[in-house]
């Protein structure tokens, strides 16, 4: 089951009392939802879903607040694999109760019934505002795989429905932008907290804590990854700067002899030769007395630069 899939089966089971809230939930998803097309001459106005449990959900919600309920088709496509659509057909409830209804949401039906208009609506509860946007989630939303990306997302008809639910957002402090995309309207949200924020609005906190414990998993493999990068970058700097140290000493030896260095350089000279892997620190360790890892730096330098001297003047 899709991330999506479970938050929406979430999403149908939340238990509320609220006779507003319900409205308004419903709301949400016949504005963001509800299609309007003409078939053999007639118009019929249906929503169709992938999702059974938002199948009976909107099916009981409708039935519960308007004592009417939608015919229910169980359709199968198969568009590259074998899919069970879900379509509630409101076309034979299409009279003034119904039309009543529609206008109640801020919908209505113009140019002799063949085509939606929308217009704005009032919500004042901020429970009831949290119960649209869980409409219109559950009616057109989608989440990606966490594991993979953070990206969610709610199709809209057009452009009044799409600033509406980006105004509602910005209410809660989550932030959205939306695209157009094929004559539809995209409202989404990318970074991680933004989500969460988004789910824990629509009141989807089974799925808020998933989605923040992949993101604390993903947070500490970031974290491991860039130690682990930071070790090794050091790591290679030691060797490559190790194996410098040595081609000079030897060079050295080879030219004019370690015995040609001061006391203090031929001393680190001879341990470096004798310890090519000891780090900086580690050598210091080696002298008597002890000498910082500056200071073992500070020597090896020197010996770098005769070296180099040495290979300048074709010595």
């Amino acid at each position: 089951m899709s991330f999506s899939m479970e938050i929406k089966r979430e999403l149908t089971r939340i238990e509320t009392s609220d006779i507003c809230c319900k409205d308004y939930e419903l709301t949400g998803i016949i504005r963001a939802g509800i299609v309007l097309k003409k078939y053999k001459g007639k118009s019929r106005l249906f929503f169709t879903t992938e999702n059974a449990s938002l199948s009976r959900h909107l099916y009981s919600r409708v039935k519960e607040l308007y004592k009417n309920s939608p015919d229910i088709f169980i359709l199968r496509t198969r568009r590259f694999r074998t899919h069970t659509v879900y379509r509630l057909e409101f076309t034979h409830l299409l009279g003034d109760e119904m039309k009543n209804i529609l206008k109640k949401m801020g919908i209505s039906l113009i140019e002799d019934g063949e085509k939606i208009s929308y217009e704005k609506i009032d919500i004042n509860n901020r429970c009831c505002k949290r119960a649209y946007l869980r409409g219109c989630f559950l009616a057109n939303g989608s989440i990606s795989d966490p594991d993979r990306s953070y990206h969610l997302e709610i199709t809209f008809p057009n452009l009044l429905l799409t600033l509406e639910c980006i105004s509602l957002l910005k209410e809660f402090d989550v932030e959205s932008r939306y695209i157009r995309r094929k004559g539809h309207y995209l409202v989404y949200l990318k970074e991680g907290q933004e989500i969460v924020d988004f789910l824990n609005v629509i009141g989807a906190h089974n799925a808020l804590m998933k989605l923040e414990n992949i993101r604390i998993l993903k947070d500490m493999r970031n974290q491991v990854n860039r130690i682990v990068n930071c070790e090794t970058a050091n790591l290679e700097k030691t060797v490559n700067a190790s194996v410098r140290h040595v081609d000079s000493i030897k060079y050295i030896a080879e030219k004019r002899g370690l015995e040609s260095l001061p006391g203090n350089l031929r001393e680190i000279a001879v341990l470096r030769l004798e310890n090519p892997d000891a780090s900086l620190s580690e050598l210091g360790q080696m002298l008597t007395p002890a000498l910082s890892k500056s200071g073992v730096n500070h020597r090896l330098k020197k010996i770098d630069s005769i070296a180099e001297d040495l290979r300048l003047s074709g010595i």
